[in-house]
């Protein structure tokens, strides 16, 4: 989450910059800035992290109630309804009708709420991605929630991908293949008909279209399914193994090792192409069409070798107790958190000479306001919200059993350390760009 607010901070400030002619090149030539200035991928992380839990989950529950057949497909899907909604009409709510009484300065925006006012129930539908003002996505209300009807979309599709590996490994990874291939075979197809350069940032040899990418493709679901897919099939294996699996010591370096490199290229492997060597048509379609997949398989890497006891330090570092409470916020935080960049800037009534110092700055203040108002809304809304399911649906969800599993989606982890629960996605549950 702090990844992506940091993206964020950087992407959601160009307005208020008055050296970006400067800073601006000089920033991007740097090698180190690229994990900022290619925090997309960010998202990526989790939507495979979602596809993996939602993935492991469903496979117990199946075999503990004996199939497909006898699971209760209205709380699958009505727990993660009603997981996400109110707590995000909420927040929508009261950005549409009390964000005009934060600020007042020359650039805050005064009409960005009308979307909201007319197109809220294409976020209630989580269609939000797909319908929208004017045709662009941007225009939309609350434009950053794109991800949840990505990951609502994805979550209706799961059970496609899930079951099959209920009735073999050959029927699931079929149906991931053509899954695949579909989302695969959309963006490479978009990416060849409009020319586009390897992501929204450039790096291309032809940037005319660059700017349509983000309606066009980034919030689309079926340019953004990949790294979910690898979520998915990573769960079926931890299911399988039962999360245990003794890998050979060369063979778990070799893991790590390919895993550490193909995310460095997905990361870092623009740095020249941002730097006026841009790519050849083919190849930036290459990398516009599977970086996501890559980024994702080496993200369930990370999880599949720590869950199974192959992670060693790492594991130790991603199992600290104190990402726990943190986790628990991260989705009140992604909702709020350009709601405080946005009262900020409006505030402003001149533009920031902006340097690395200014930027960190913004960025540690953004975030720990962020995280603090997302403690209060998740404390005064969001968990009486989830409390009250329990109540209304007593066996929609489990309390954490005496050894200590965890819960998610009203169903018992005993198995997932938290490694595994400390980076999920801010729209799967915990014990939670």
């Amino acid at each position: 989450m702090a990844w992506v607010i940091l993206g964020h901070t950087l992407a959601l400030n160009f307005q208020i910059m008055d050296n970006l002619g400067y800073v601006g090149p000089k920033w991007v030539s740097w090698t180190s800035f690229q994990a900022v200035e290619n925090a997309l991928v960010s998202v990526d992380t989790f939507f495979a992290i979602s596809g993996l839990l939602v993935s492991y989950l469903l496979l117990k529950e199946m075999k503990k109630l004996g199939g497909p057949l006898k699971t209760n497909w209205f709380m699958f899907y009505f727990h993660r309804f009603w997981r996400l909604t109110p707590v995000y009409m909420l927040i929508i709510g009261m950005y549409t009708c009390l964000t005009k009484y934060y600020s007042d300065g020359p650039i805050y925006p005064q009409d960005e709420k009308t979307p909201c006012k007319q197109y809220w129930w294409t976020n209630l539908l989580y269609i939000n991605n797909l319908v929208y003002p004017n045709g662009d996505a941007g225009g939309g209300c609350i434009a950053w929630t794109w991800y949840l009807a990505n990951d609502m979309q994805f979550y209706i599709l799961s059970p496609l991908l899930i079951v099959p590996f209920y009735f073999g490994a050959p029927f699931g990874f079929a149906s991931s293949f053509v899954f695949l291939i579909t989302t695969w075979g959309a963006t490479g197809g978009l990416g060849h008909k409009y020319q586009w350069p390897p992501t929204q940032l450039g790096g291309g040899p032809d940037t005319s279209h660059q700017g349509e990418m983000f309606s066009k493709y980034y919030v689309k679901p079926y340019c953004r399914m990949g790294p979910y897919i690898m979520g998915v099939i990573t769960g079926y294996l931890l299911y399988h193994t039962q999360c245990k699996l003794k890998i050979r010591w060369y063979l778990n370096i070799l893991g790590w090792a390919l895993a550490t490199l193909f995310a460095s290229l997905v990361l870092y492997g623009l740095h020249d192409a941002m730097n006026g060597n841009p790519l050849k048509e083919n190849v930036a379609i290459l990398y516009l069409t599977t970086h996501r997949t890559v980024w994702g398989a080496c993200v369930c890497w990370v999880v599949f070798a720590c869950v199974t006891g192959n992670g060693g330090p790492i594991n130790t570092l991603l199992s600290w107790e104190g990402f726990v409470p943190l986790s628990r916020l991260t989705y009140c935080a992604y909702l709020v958190h350009p709601i405080v960049m946005e009262v900020y800037e409006g505030s402003l009534r001149h533009p920031l000479d902006f340097t690395i110092l200014t930027f960190s700055f913004l960025f540690i203040g953004y975030l720990v306001c962020a995280m603090s108002i997302a403690f209060i809304v998740s404390l005064a809304f969001e968990a009486p919200m989830m409390g009250l399911e329990k109540i209304v649906f007593p066996k929609g969800g489990k309390k954490p059993n005496a050894k200590g599993g965890n819960e998610s989606n009203g169903q018992t982890v005993p198995n997932l350390p938290i490694a595994v629960l400390s980076v999920k996605s801010p729209t799967v549950e915990n014990v939670k760009m």
